[in-house]
């Protein structure tokens, strides 16, 4: 009875270890747990315990066997899954076809872990997908009680700036509280909200902000990121290892933007948290798409004919081969 009660005790801990790292180590738990539930189904003792008749050398053997089988199975799912992810990246560069080298690319299944990367590590203009950090950064900010959330910012004409948003042409001389900056800069793409609330957090604050984050320096000039940079900062915010309960407004503000042409063209609009971006002839956009298996989708481009419409058809491509 004291060996019995000893087993149940260690699965226990077994157990309670795995769930205990699940947000950013979701995966691992994920498996961790998915071994337990595979081999207390076909155990064969009672309760993890021995069985009537069955010495602990016999239970140990068939525990080893149960995990064998579990690694067994999960390594034939990981190449079966390898196997739609060849086939997917394949689809997809045949769609794009020759312009391949002016896209940027990462699609990450969040739940497997796995992913597809095109010109993951190559610079794009990463336009107005920037904002996605810079509101990430506020947030932080407001968070750790260095930004009052019910501040009002005043306009100052070095915040002008052209492009897209609601605010230009309007009269900016009362102060705009940072809530409404932000749902501005995501929901209307404003340039100009966007630009009063960099002024609050510091411009070189963001760029310490991202290089923390991303684990590598960024250049402090410009306004360039990478596929696999933007979907790390797309990770952060899904995870939300901090708690921040302004994570949750900003995916909100994203999934009601007034932009429905790219990723969420042909997928259902109301499961797609996103934010485009256009500079030129660079065309973005990045989403986290919380379906059922939720996963990750950046997508830059440099010149490529019809840029809006590859990008929502290589969306509706990963969306219907996403189990």
């Amino acid at each position: 009875m004291e060996g019995k009660n000893t087993a149940i005790f260690i699965v226990t801990l077994m157990v309670c270890f795995a769930t205990f790292f699940i947000n950013k180590q979701g995966v691992a738990a994920d498996a961790s747990i998915a071994a337990f539930n595979f081999i207390s189904t076909n155990n064969k003792s009672n309760s993890y315990g021995l069985s009537d008749g069955m010495s602990q050398a016999e239970h140990d053997e068939i525990e080893k066997q149960h995990l064998l089988e579990y690694k067994q199975k999960r390594t034939k799912e990981n190449s079966e899954k390898q196997a739609q992810l060849d086939t997917l990246e394949s689809q997809i560069r045949a769609l794009i076809g020759n312009n391949i080298n002016k896209v940027g690319m990462v699609y990450y299944d969040i739940k497997s872990g796995k992913s597809i990367i095109i010109n993951g590590d190559k610079q794009f203009v990463a336009a107005s997908t920037i904002k996605v950090p810079i509101n990430m950064l506020m947030y932080d900010m407001v968070k750790d009680k260095k930004i009052n959330i019910n501040e009002k910012l005043k306009y100052e004409e070095c915040d002008f700036e052209e492009g897209a948003g609601i605010l230009q042409g309007t009269d900016l001389s009362s102060p705009i509280s940072i809530k409404t900056l932000s749902d501005y800069s995501i929901r209307y793409s404003d340039n100009i909200a966007i630009n009063m609330i960099l002024r609050k957090v510091g411009i070189e604050n963001k760029y310490d902000y991202m290089e923390e984050m991303l684990d590598h320096t960024v250049v402090h000039s410009g306004n360039n990121t990478t596929a696999e940079d933007s979907c790390k900062i797309l990770e952060k915010l899904y995870f939300n290892v901090d708690n921040n309960k302004y994570y949750d407004t900003m995916i909100q503000a994203m999934k009601k933007t007034e932009y429905h042409d790219r990723i969420d063209k042909y997928i259902p609009k109301e499961i797609v948290a996103h934010k485009i971006g256009d500079f030129g002839e660079c065309v973005n956009d990045i989403a986290i798409v919380n379906k059922e298996n939720p996963y990750i989708l950046v997508a830059f481009t440099d010149g490529i004919p019809e840029a809006n419409e590859v990008i929502a058809k290589v969306s509706k491509l990963i969306y219907d081969a996403q189990e």
